[in-house]
């Protein structure tokens, strides 16, 4: 005989049972997200796997580290924990944290790092350097007094490890600063500050070195190689057949010192452009991009950016379609290898109308249609100085000013954690 109930406590019973499923549910996605996938990872076909062969998306956010003082951002503000914490809450589960070779330049050719006391003051002044340094210490108690800039790369590869968040290496340039500019000396091979030996060094070096982080999963060559019709390496023009020379060999320097991580390639043209990568492109005289005789041939991914703001989203999916996309469509016209892909920098002014608009919005819907993992740009509220400015603004930062809260909770709450959720849950 079944017990009878007044209304009120069936209504209880329900509300219990939907309370129960809800927790259930977010009891689930909190397993899914507290587990990082066993590395080494490996590419296979479109697909980022995983050391038992499971595919792997990251849906992550930019981290800058290679700006003037060399040290990741908005520590004077927040603590590494909370910033990595913030990352988390949102579902996310990774970061490109950036870097500059200058830094491991200081480390070999100098004999040691530099403190971040010593490099705040050097890039900042005396007194502002110091106030710095001083926020920076009492917000991250942990820290050493004379704690150096790649040790804090180290405790924020510490704290993504604990908090189960993958850490990607990006080395965004070769000399310290706000990129990226086309006159910036940065930007090819062999130019004012590119010397492609050190870089190919720091390559190595910091393969080598982020082999104790855990998290770490994956390294970029080079953010956005670019150039104009006007530039000149060696007497010839910006090339395919450089870039490839150059490329592999850093690869290879990445892949000899750390063989465990997935190596990113970047195209030409502030990396929009990868076509000839996953055609029969010709990048040089009988050169195509076959990695089958490579070793790292199964650590290989591409990288694409888009900050394309001016087509209709038709026009900006064929656009992507033909200069990257198409290489996770065996069928598609001219494919001829098959890539993972990675939209590693994409981004906007933080507004409730930027978020709305076509750009972003068809972004939130295509990336993970096409089921690639991605990094938005930025995490950054503001900078400990940018182009001459110190404690500059960023319009663009996730953050507000002072790295606390969400600068558009809106666009976080409708924009962006949907976007998490369809890309860490369409891998298959």
């Amino acid at each position: 005989m079944l017990p009878v109930l007044f209304d009120g406590e069936v209504v209880m019973r329900k509300s219990l049972r939907v309370v129960l499923v809800i927790a259930f549910i977010r009891a689930s996605l909190s397993r899914a997200l507290d587990d990082l996938a066993p590395g080494p990872f490996s590419s296979k076909g479109r697909w980022i796997v995983d050391a038992q062969g499971q595919h792997v998306a990251y849906a992550g956010v930019n981290w800058p580290g290679a700006a003037d003082t060399m040290i990741p951002e908005g520590l004077q503000y927040a603590s590494v924990s909370n910033l990595v914490s913030k990352i988390k809450d949102i579902g996310m589960n990774a970061i490109r944290l950036t870097w500059a070779v200058e830094m491991v330049d200081d480390i070999l050719d100098g004999g040691h790092d530099v403190d971040i006391k010593t490099s705040f003051i050097n890039v900042l002044g005396l007194s502002n350097g110091t106030s710095v340094y001083n926020a920076v210490m009492k917000n991250n108690p942990d820290f050493a007094p004379n704690i150096s800039r790649l040790e804090v790369f180290d405790a924020i590869a510490a704290e993504c490890a604990k908090q189960q968040v993958y850490v990607h290496l990006d080395n965004h340039v070769s000399k310290a600063g706000w990129c990226c500019d086309k006159n910036d000396g940065n930007a090819w091979f062999g130019f004012k500050y590119f010397d492609v030996i050190k870089w190919k060094r720091a390559l190595g070096y910091m393969a080598d070195h982020g082999k104790s982080w855990s998290a770490l999963r994956s390294m970029s060559l080079r953010n956005e190689l670019r150039s104009t019709g006007s530039w000149l390496f060696n007497g010839q023009h910006v090339n395919w057949s450089d870039w490839y020379a150059n490329m592999t060999a850093g690869a290879g320097a990445i892949y000899t010192a750390n063989p465990d991580v997935l190596i990113f390639f970047s195209g030409l043209s502030y990396d929009s452009r990868l076509r000839p990568l996953f055609t029969d492109g010709v990048l040089g005289e009988d050169i195509t991009f076959d990695m089958s005789k490579f070793k790292y041939v199964d650590k290989v991914v591409l990288e694409v950016h888009d900050y394309d703001m001016d087509s209709n989203c038709t026009t900006k999916r064929d656009l992507l379609t033909e200069n990257s996309f198409g290489t996770l469509n065996a069928t598609g016209s001219g494919v001829r290898k098959m890539f993972p892909l990675v939209m590693s920098e994409w981004g906007f002014e933080q507004s409730v109308a930027q978020s709305q608009a076509p750009y972003a919005s068809c972004l939130r819907d295509f990336l993970p249609e096409q089921k690639v993992g991605w990094m938005t740009w930025v995490l950054s509220g503001s900078y400990y100085i940018r182009q001459g400015v110190p404690d500059m603004d960023e319009p663009w930062g996730l953050l507000d000013h002072e790295w606390k809260d969400w600068r558009c909770p809106e666009c976080i709450r409708k924009g962006l954690q949907p976007m998490i959720s369809a890309t860490l849950n369409n891998t298959t």
